[in-house]
């Protein structure tokens, strides 16, 4: 994604990467899972999002680095140990740095060679940010250095909230000094894969609950409902658990439950009233493995024939993406992250429950008629290289808010550069929103978002300075950008009566 265009976090378009926030397993595409000592290092990668003791969010870094990846040392006693360099940087909505963490990563002394975890915890205000990685071997000073992108969003806190979740694969007693494992005064060694065993009788997991006080007041009494739920359906079998709670600023939850069959399932922890009322939930997508032959069994019995169609994953995975217009922040992270590193059936899952969620009558329908406005992007904005039509600002907009009921085009015979205004009587769940393409190509027909009223799209405040310059190479970086900006309505100016006087 180019730096010009940060502040569009709804329109993640990298086909390579998937850190995101929030789910899970990530091999960068350049990377294989397992890899020959002395190569490009190896990781899992996985973000989630906590809130500090003064209620500030901090998004916290969870990386797994592949032992098959690192060059490991050997000692005179026979054992190993490797160390890993390791940068992560946040860039907000300007181009600015907003958080930077470098650490080195160290196994000590191992009797065998194997995977290490490592975390880094950057506070960073709410709102979207790219974040940038960068992983040397130590022991390879001339080695290749993995490199990683994503663009994450930041939620704003709630009175009441829930962290983001993560298994656990190891708990000890608090370490002096404290590390970077360190948590509510135990070693918590996240689960970084978020797939785990049918065998595994129980598994543990990690989140904080924010404003129970404040709900319940200190010490005032509450459950806690965690398990195992279909997607987007019901609780499964015998996982759910009840705990009673009392309320705090922060609590801790570090609790089990039991493990399910062979499926997709959705981790889910929620916060009820003692009158059992669900007040917030958070879920958390967990791939659960058995016998190849008991997950073919499983998949063909629950999923609906549309999605079983799918027989190649990469194929299935570019049709996932198209949906990132439409979907919400989880299904986002979930296909960013969760599933850019999945086998098939997961992929299949998660495109069934898709439509059954959103069209439980008739989910194949809903998908054939989305697929149809897919084609319709990819026929009327396909001209922009190295990108299809539904990826291009213009066939983002189509997608995610429908045919707009006005068009203003103003492509040739204008003192400013082509452009075209969008009008909605209704985009999503605010009215009477406007959008406004320009091409500083000035030839051609690659049309980008320069501004847009509507809340959650690219909002920039010089707009009208930038869409009269005709200055190639402007970058929109470098303005005003998602600021409340002047509107000068008296200007006359052509672009600025059309756009806030539609017709």
């Amino acid at each position: 994604m180019p730096k010009d265009n940060l502040m569009a976090p709804f329109r993640l378009r990298r086909k390579s990467l998937r850190v995101l926030l929030f789910g899970i397993l990530l091999l960068s595409s350049a990377v294989p899972p397992v890899l020959a000592q002395g190569t490009v290092p190896g990781i899992r990668l996985a973000t989630r999002q906590f809130l500090s003791p003064e209620g500030s969010p901090y998004l916290e870094v969870q990386v797994e680095f592949m032992a098959e990846g690192m060059q490991w040392l050997m000692s005179r006693d026979s054992l190993v140990r490797a160390a890993a360099q390791w940068t992560v940087v946040a860039y907000d909505s300007t181009g600015a740095v907003a958080g930077f963490s470098k650490a080195t990563a160290r196994t000590g002394e191992l009797a065998a060679a194997g995977d290490f975890v490592d975390i880094a915890r950057i506070p960073l205000q709410p709102g979207p940010h790219v974040l940038e990685l960068e992983v040397a071997d130590v022991a390879l000073p001339e080695g290749t250095p993995l490199r990683h992108e994503a663009v994450i969003e930041i939620d704003a806190p709630n009175p009441l909230d829930i962290s983001d979740l993560f298994l656990v694969q190891g708990v000890a007693p608090a370490q002096e000094p404290a590390t970077s494992l360190t948590r509510s005064g135990k070693e918590v060694l996240p689960l970084v894969d978020q797939r785990i065993s049918a065998d595994a009788e129980f598994i543990p997991f990690y989140g904080e609950l924010y404003g129970t006080n404040g709900e319940f007041g200190l010490d005032g009494a509450f459950l806690v409902v965690a398990g195992f739920k279909e997607p987007g359906g019901e609780w499964v079998g015998n996982t759910r658990r009840f705990i009673r709670k009392k309320g705090r600023p922060v609590l801790p939850l570090l609790e089990s439950v039991p493990v399910p069959d062979p499926g997709l399932y959705e981790l889910t922890v929620e916060v009820q009233t003692p009158e059992q009322t669900v007040l917030m939930a958070r879920s958390l997508f967990v791939e659960v493995i058995g016998a190849a032959d008991q997950d073919a069994a499983v998949a063909a019995g629950s999923l609906s024939p549309f999605a079983l169609a799918f027989t190649d994953r990469d194929t299935l995975y570019a049709a996932l993406e198209t949906l990132l217009p439409i979907a919400d922040a989880g299904e986002r992270r979930t296909i960013e992250y969760t599933l850019s590193g999945a086998e098939l059936r997961p992929m299949q899952a998660f495109l069934d429950q898709f439509w059954t969620v959103r069209q439980p009558a008739d989910p194949e329908g809903a998908w054939l008629e989305y697929r149809r406005e897919v084609g319709i992007a990819d026929f009327e904005y396909g001209s922009c290289p190295n990108r299809e039509g539904h990826e291009t600002d213009m066939g983002w907009i189509l997608l995610r808010y429908g045919r707009p009921n006005t068009i203003v085009q103003r492509h040739n015979g204008t003192q400013y550069y082509p452009y075209e205004i969008w009008h909605y009587h209704k985009a999503g769940q605010f009215n009477n929103r406007r959008f406004l393409f320009y091409t500083p190509q000035v030839v051609g027909e690659c049309f980008e978002l320069l501004h847009s009223d509507h809340p959650q799209e690219l909002r920039n405040a010089d707009w009208l300075d930038i869409l009269k310059t005709r200055e190639l190479g402007h970058s929109v970086s470098e303005t005003s950008i998602n600021q409340l900006g002047r509107r000068d309505t008296y200007s006359r100016e052509e672009p600025e009566d059309l756009f806030f006087n539609p017709r």
